[in-house]
């Protein structure tokens, strides 16, 4: 015999059945939408040439130029690695790009250069930057290196600062792989390049109470000189005040 079949009981399971489909597909849908994707790259360690260091392992091409052999720890989450390397005499800047983590660059004997490592993935647009390092490659019969030109420290570059109490600190940094820096002259103004001296001979590598005014931008550079007679200009660094 059969037995009567329930409609309720029967609309009652589909119903169930149809809850737990949608319950399943807000889950997945859910669970997708929680994928942030691929990651940026990680930054590359960068190994050689050392940092504010001599370069003596280049191997000669001509009277003027040898092949250096950058290298770096690989990263992760790259394809493609782009090297930068800048004279710091002239400031051109060349632009290299290697799936390795190592590359061989031919630079001029005697000049100063610093370098970064940009890691980039085929997969998205974000890049991520290495630290920058500063290095001499060797020159033949050269006895002492003019100091490295000195890098920023306060006010960074293009930052804008509040005026404040109408002074400000500047900051730099000096290297040099002699180990002879004697002293360090200030240019500032707001014209550029800054053509007057505001500080010479100063023995710190920090200038305070410098006078500024809202709405200006400033621009300074820091000429660094050694016990050998050399020196070398930084680059114009610039900073706004509201």
């Amino acid at each position: 015999m059969k037995l009567p079949i329930n409609k309720f009981i029967l609309f009652e399971k589909l119903n169930r059945l149809t809850l737990t489909l949608v319950f399943l597909t807000l889950s997945f849908t859910i669970c997708c939408n929680d994928d942030d994707g691929p990651s940026t790259p990680g930054a590359a360690t960068l190994v050689f040439p050392e940092n504010n260091s001599e370069c003596t392992t280049g191997i000669e091409v001509d009277s003027v130029t040898s092949r250096v052999t950058f290298e770096w720890e690989p990263s992760e989450r790259t394809d493609i690695y782009r090297l930068n390397v800048q004279d710091l005499n002239s400031g051109t800047t060349e632009e290299y790009t290697t799936e390795a983590a190592s590359l061989g660059v031919v630079l001029q004997k005697g000049h100063p250069y610093s370098w970064t490592v940009t890691s980039i993935s085929n997969d998205i647009p974000e890049t991520t930057r290495s630290e920058s390092w500063k290095f001499y490659n060797a020159g033949d019969g050269t006895e002492s290196y003019a100091p490295f030109p000195a890098t920023v420290i306060s006010p960074e570059q293009d930052e804008t600062i509040p005026v404040g109490e109408g002074s400000i600190a500047l900051q730099w940094e000096g290297n040099d792989i002699d180990g002879d820096i004697t002293a360090y002259d200030v240019y500032f103004g707001n014209v550029n390049p800054p053509e007057t001296a505001i500080a010479e001979d100063l023995d710190v590598s920090i200038l305070d109470g410098v006078s500024v005014s809202p709405k200006t931008v400033y621009y300074w550079r820091v000429v660094t000189k050694d016990s050998q007679g050399n020196r070398s200009e930084s680059e114009v660094f610039i900073f706004k005040v509201n």
